[in-house]
Formats: structure tokens, sequence, C-alpha cells
């Protein structure tokens, strides 16, 4: 017969932390990195060192840049500039007028302030959980640009109707700069809404 004593040990199914340590699975995880308390020195030798911080500084600049520029864009979102271009014009001819989207720059730059936040995000996550190498460093830089150019395409469908429904009127500037940075930020996953649009609208290759 079991005593009282021996009925309240844990099961040995129960989970065990390091070096057997009984883990309480009702409590929340520690989000500790994988890391003994105490352990504070970093696992990279000097030259992964040097780069990650290379690659926090371009990602902080980038930030700032965006960031800077957005704002400004977003201010005179409302508004439009045209710009002749006389030089270009023949003698005798009507010189172009180059027209200029103010809303349109900000939804580029705001969709980049998504994507940077999102490689910074990578960045500290992929150093702290010993993922992180020089290969995706072209990814984690090239990200904000993309997440730009995804928050350019994806607004203008859904202000065209051709996905979403649509009033016919471009949204205001608030509720169009919070879906910018949303597209920027998911970018990965808005590659495959686009290659679903794509394919409903064109067909895929297979049908071809």
């Amino acid at each position: 017969m079991n005593t009282a004593a021996e009925s309240d040990k844990p099961s040995s199914s129960a989970p065990t932390g390091r070096a057997g340590e009984f883990v309480n699975p009702l409590k929340p995880p520690e989000y500790t990195d994988g890391r003994l308390p105490g352990d504070w020195k970093s696992r990279y030798p000097p030259e992964a060192r040097k780069c990650i911080n290379q690659e926090a500084a371009i990602l902080a600049a980038m930030l700032v840049f965006f960031t800077a520029v957005s704002g400004l864009f977003v201010g005179v979102a409302d508004q439009s500039m045209d710009i002749s271009l006389a030089r270009l014009a023949f003698s005798s001819a009507q010189p172009p007028i180059l027209h200029v989207n103010f809303r349109l720059l900000a939804i580029y730059f705001v969709g980049g302030v998504g994507g940077v936040t999102f490689s910074i995000k990578w960045l500290v996550h992929s150093a702290a959980k010993c993922k992180w190498h020089l290969d995706r460093r072209y990814w984690r830089l090239f990200v904000p640009l993309v997440g730009g150019i995804y928050a350019c395409v994806v607004l203008t469908l859904l202000d065209s109707g051709i996905i979403g429904s649509s009033s016919g009127q471009p949204r205001a500037v608030a509720p169009s700069a919070a879906l910018a940075f949303l597209v920027g930020y998911f970018s990965d996953g808005v590659s495959g809404l686009l290659s679903n649009v794509a394919n409903a609208v064109f067909g895929t290759l297979e049908k071809k």
C-alpha cells in the first residue's frame, strides 16, 4: 500500500525541467531563450557579433529614415503637386507634367516602417535563439523595401474594389496608413495573398 507521502510525489510522467526539476504545466513559460540564470555572455564569436551589430545599426537607421519620411508624406497625403518638365519638351510641344501623389508615397514609406519593424523583431529573435546567420541578411534588409511595394499594391487593390469591397473613394489617411503598416509588417503572408489574386485574375500556369 502506498503511503500518503508517496502519493504526494509528482508522477514520472510529469514534465521536468533542467536536471530533473519539476515544471508546473499550468505555469506560463518563461522566455529565457534556453539559457540558465546568470548566463549573460554572448554565444557568438567576435566576428559574428560585429556583423550582427552592423546589421542592427543599418536597420535602426532605416527605421529612423522611413519613420521620418513617412511622417512627412502622411502630413501632406491629401495634397498633390505638378512639376513641369519643360526641358523634356520639344520646341513646339506642350511640356510634360509630372504628377506627384503624396498619398501613394505615404503608403509606401509607412509600409516600409512596418517592414523594417518586422526585420528588427526577427533580428532580435534570431540572435537570441542562436538562429542568426549571414545568408538571411539579404532577406532582412530587403523586407522594408518589399513591404512598401506590397503596401502600395494592396491598398490600390482595396481602393479599386478588386479585393474586398470599395465605396469608390480612397480611404482616409489614418486607416490607409494603418493598413500600409500591417501589410509591410506581414509582407511574407501578403505575398501569398497576391499570388491568389494573380491566379484568380490571370489563371494558373497549369491551366495555360
